[in-house]
């Protein structure tokens, strides 16, 4: 008897230790050889409980000089060595595609002269790669399953919301004439004012709240209203003084809203979270501004020309780009650069743990068209909100005329965890 209770004993204690190992594991990382002939090498880096970081599976294969990055946020139940196979196209351009589970997890990844491509933006230009991808077994590949899908169209307020598209986890906020539109699997018109403002220079996004002055006033205000985008609740904060329409937003840092007052020289911090406002900056005290990841002071000589908070990163590996950001942390996140070429931007990104791998996403009219929200990238193009992710491509949301013709429209996303 007593031997049984020590094996139970026994078997309770490893099965305790086996699940606190995977619960504080911070992942794993391992190199491993696939193909006929081990030619290509796969490092594989899981990333589990790291801070602020998202879980997920950083891959760079390796075949001879060239090698291929992919990320990817899905689990596959935290096992070791998930690419099963590997295709690879090599021609003009040399094209490399990860089998995991039996299938493909992203697009096909293209190399040429320096920059990767997925095979959803480049189809069309090599009538033999053309040829490589269509006798790829549709089970495991489908080009179809990274171009843009705009079916379950639903039609409310002058908007076409393409339902299929829509992450339900992503609360999207795009201002109106009197107030904003709420946008999920449906779409509800907020109102805020009882007449059109044609212009809110004191309006943005931030977390789950889409926040603006009280433009029912005329010269000055102190009433800011706050939408929340995950429910259309909408709430009154009052700032501790009153504050002139000749303000403007500098920027948001941690989650607070900082707003200069040009006529009473007066910095403030909308907090976000406890949803208070408070005077920051003044003469005497200077301003707050927000540069290269840290805070430093201006005089308000300075402020009252507009100078805003400036999140651009300088990298000296990544100089030809015209503007530079670094969002999301050092195990998750990406560099995102715009090249200008004539009127517009081509967009590119790259990880963190690789950023010589340099992969073309799209085109924007302007650096402000984008919206980050972890791995996807929400970005206006004519009168339509897109995204992009690896996993996706890029899918269209919603076409509203409005995104095309009204400058002054502000649009931003809630990620609901």
């Amino acid at each position: 008897m007593k031997k049984k209770r020590f094996i139970l004993v026994g078997v309770l204690l490893i099965l305790i230790l086996f699940c606190c190992i995977r619960f504080y594991s911070k992942g794993h990382n391992t190199v491993y050889q696939l193909g006929k002939k081990d030619e290509y090498e796969v490092h594989e880096i899981y990333t589990k409980n790291v801070g602020d970081e998202l879980d997920n599976y950083y891959l760079e294969i390796t075949k001879g000089n060239l090698s291929f990055s992919f990320q990817l946020f899905d689990t596959y139940k935290e096992r070791r060595k998930i690419v099963e196979d590997i295709l690879y196209y090599d021609g003009e351009y040399k094209c490399m595609l990860p089998i995991i589970d039996d299938t493909a997890q992203t697009d096909i990844s293209c190399y040429k002269n320096n920059r990767y491509y997925n095979y959803a933006t480049i189809m069309g230009k090599d009538r033999e790669l053309d040829k490589f991808v269509e006798e790829i077994d549709i089970n495991i590949y489908d080009v179809n399953d990274y171009l843009d899908e705009s079916t379950e169209v639903e039609i409310d307020s002058g908007i076409r919301l393409y339902v299929h598209n829509v992450n339900d986890k992503h609360h999207i906020a795009i201002s109106n004439l009197q107030g904003v539109f709420l946008i999920n699997d449906s779409i509800k018109d907020i109102e805020i004012f009882d007449k059109d403002i044609y212009s809110r220079k004191l309006s943005t996004v931030v977390g789950d709240y889409y926040i603006t002055a009280d433009y029912s006033e005329k010269q000055q205000f102190r009433t800011f209203y706050f939408v929340e985008l995950s429910t259309g609740k909408k709430k009154e904060v009052k700032a501790p003084e009153y504050i002139s329409f000749d303000s403007y937003i500098q920027g948001v840092v941690d989650h607070k809203l900082y707003i200069y007052d040009k006529d009473n020289e007066v910095q403030y911090a909308i907090d976000t979270d406890e949803l208070k406002i408070k005077e920051v900056g003044n003469e005497s005290k200077k301003i707050k501004y927000y540069s290269d990841g840290k805070w430093d002071k201006i005089t308000v000589t300075k402020a009252n020309k507009e100078i805003f908070f400036d999140y651009l990163i300088e990298d000296s590996d990544l100089d030809k780009f015209d503007y530079i950001y670094l969002v999301g942390g050092e195990k998750s996140g990406y560099y995102y650069m715009f090249d200008k070429v004539g009127s517009n931007y081509n967009v590119y990104r790259a990880n963190v743990q690789n950023k010589k791998n340099i992969t073309y996403l799209f085109k924007v009219a302007d650096i402000s068209d984008v919206y980050y929200v972890d791995e996807y990238i929400y970005y206006k193009k004519g009168n339509k909100l897109m995204y992009y992710t690896d996993k996706t491509g890029s899918r269209t949301i919603l076409e509203y005329d409005e995104l095309d013709f009204n400058e002054n429209l502000v649009f931003g996303i809630y990620e609901r965890k």
